[in-house]
């Protein structure tokens, strides 16, 4: 191929020299080449050639690479240019893409400078592999089953970052055992749910230092629109139900429901721990449990990269660090939302929000439902309680779509079913309400003066003041709430039979008075402080 006499060389006499990425180059995927060789201008162009049955077919003329379209990227002697679309670029057919073996390559300027011919070699990507497609961006491997899936699982090749895949059903993954992606091999391309959801995935690891989720470890990688419910994950360090460690990338619209079990480091309901990644529009409805060790959260264990727009609804319970949303925040949160149950810690940080609140938590516009319950005595000194809302408020669309700043045209909607409202992500299949039962009693709930059923009696109902419980079972907790939603009053008993109340220092008003008996059942009465 070469037109003139003169070629370059680099300074110590040695020829021209070429590598590419990906290396080899793949058939069906963007190959970019550097060419490295003595500096004879900006102004240089790429000549290209494909092997295609020991045939060489150009690109273009010799003439027609001085055009802007072949100019290649220069920094003294160093040239680059990236080849998006193999088979466009060399015209070739598809019986010709298949025979491709080497492609050349020649840098040259416009007035003689040249290398020498150089060449990448070529191997041929995957076609119509799982149940379609190609894994590339125009043609993405398609996912259909649970053998798609698991067969998906074990290949790490399709991790890379030049892959695309696409789901195209709802997929039942009780037979898959194996993460997607791991701390060695992490995920790296390019995963749209396009709505659909993967359901009964269970994975258990035992391995210290692992990284346990559906997508085990994601370094680069993005995944988006896609649900994962009825899951039981359990693993030791980094455990998530949709990943486990996030070194970068990004997860939109994503959301989790099933529970998650740590023995050590970083658990959360949707990511065990995200170091520099992003994480937006996603919530969690998972039990996220962790007893034993630090940063424990209802949607990430641990966060030093970005949160937001996202909310968590389970219960978490761990032994430090422990928070509704994140257990252990050195990264950003904004506009994201507590409306979890309850949160035990069993050490000295827990909270409704986030289990740490220091110079390194860095959060913006975040609220808590005040009535999350502590799971432990009282709240501890530490963490991150967020603004406290009440039911009223984070029941009621206008008020909740004012406190979060979030984008309910496009990607979030309202949902409003039985008697329940929440948000919800648009376009997304499978979701249902996750948010407990306490969270809407307090609103939806108001029940005759006897709670005959779990034999519990308040008198007098209308009242100055003075109140009488008396519970078969025993009192354990008393809370009275306006209609709003807002909390007016609290105390905690020993289990005694019949107990008094003294709300006198509660405005005149209707309350609902939550009465929890000591075998765990409850009673909402409606009363009146006159």
């Amino acid at each position: 191929m070469l037109m003139y006499a003169s070629f370059s060389v680099m300074a110590d006499g040695s020829p021209a020299s070429i590598s590419s990425n990906p290396s080899p180059a793949v058939s069906n995927k963007p190959v970019e080449v550097t060419i490295r060789s003595y500096d004879f201008g900006q102004d240089v162009f790429c000549y290209s050639w494909a092997v295609v049955n020991g045939e060489d077919k150009p690109a273009t003329s010799w003439d027609g690479a001085n055009d802007a379209k072949y100019r290649m990227t220069s920094q003294q002697g160093v040239y680059t240019f990236t080849v998006e679309d193999i088979k466009n670029f060399y015209n070739l057919t598809d019986q010709e893409l298949t025979c491709v073996s080497k492609l050349g390559f020649i840098a040259k300027n416009t007035t003689g400078g040249q290398t020498i011919d150089l060449f990448v070699d070529v191997v041929q990507g995957a076609r119509e592999a799982y149940s379609g497609g190609e894994g590339t961006q125009a043609s993405p491997f398609i996912l259909k089953t649970a053998k798609d899936l698991k067969d998906f699982s074990t290949t790490a090749s399709d991790w890379s970052a030049d892959t695309y895949v696409r789901l195209d059903a709802d997929i039942d993954a009780a037979g898959l055992t194996t993460s997607i992606g791991n701390t060695s091999t992490p995920f790296k391309g390019h995963f749209d749910g396009n709505g659909h959801t993967i359901s009964n995935f269970t994975i258990s690891s035992t391995k210290f230092g692992s990284a346990t989720g559906l997508f085990g470890a994601i370094d680069g990688g993005t995944v988006e629109m896609l649900g994962v419910v009825g899951a039981d994950v359990r693993g030791t360090t980094y455990t998530g139900i949709l990943a486990g460690l996030v070194n970068n990338g990004t997860i939109s619209r994503c959301y989790t429901a099933g529970a998650v079990t740590g023995s050590s480091i970083c658990t959360g309901g949707l990511v065990g721990e995200n170091q520099g990644g992003t994480i937006t529009d996603c919530y969690s409805g998972a039990t996220v449990t962790n007893t034993a060790d630090y940063a424990i959260g209802g949607l990430v264990g641990k966060n030093s990269g970005k949160i937001g727009n996202a909310y968590a609804a389970g219960s978490v319970s761990g032994h430090d660090y422990v928070g509704g949303v994140v257990g252990a925040n050195y990264g950003t949160i904004d506009y994201c939302a507590a409306l979890n149950a309850m949160i035990t810690s069993s050490n000295s940080y827990g909270a409704r929000f986030g289990g740490n609140n220091n110079s390194e938590n860095r959060s913006t516009g975040n609220f808590s439902w005040e009535a999350i319950e502590p799971g432990h005595s009282s709240w501890t000194t530490h963490g991150d309680h967020g603004a406290q809302k009440s039911n009223g408020e984070l029941t009621d669309e206008v008020t909740f779509r004012s406190l979060s700043g979030w984008d309910f045209a496009n990607t979030w909607e309202w949902r409003k079913e039985n008697g329940r409202n929440y948000p919800a992500l648009k376009g997304m299949g499978g979701q249902e309400c996750l948010l407990g039962d306490k969270f809407f009693n307090l609103t939806v709930g108001i029940h005759s003066t006897a709670e005959e059923g779990n034999n519990i009696v308040v008198e007098p109902c209308i009242t100055e003041g003075p109140v009488t419980v008396t519970a078969q079972n025993g009192v354990a907790a008393c809370m009275a709430y306006a209609l709003s939603g807002a909390l007016a009053y609290q105390t905690s008993f020993n289990g005694e039979q019949t107990v008094s109340l003294d709300l006198s220092g509660v405005q005149p008003g209707l309350y609902l008075l939550r009465v929890t008996t000591t075998n765990g059942t409850e009673g909402i009465i409606k009363i009146i402080r006159k």
